[in-house]
């Protein structure tokens, strides 16, 4: 399915956050953004996807968007 969506940022996730990412055709898909690993865990628990992965938000990755001038 082709089509022009557009999204908007409008706020970063914090850090210690942790994304639910799920992997199709070489590209990620965000299911979920959760407050920290353990909620991650939990609500990967009760939603039931493959191809899955975990992901944290670091301090060096919101540290790059202030340095290259990326801002929700």
């Amino acid at each position: 399915v082709d089509g022009d969506l557009q999204f908007e940022i409008i706020e970063r996730p914090a850090i210690g956050a942790v994304r639910t990412l799920q992997e199709h055709a070489g590209t990620a898909e965000l299911l979920h953004l959760a407050e920290n690993r353990d909620a991650a865990e939990c609500w990967l628990g009760q939603h039931h996807y493959s191809n899955v992965r975990l992901e944290d938000v670091t301090e060096d990755e919101v540290g790059a968007d202030v340095v290259e001038g990326r801002a929700a």
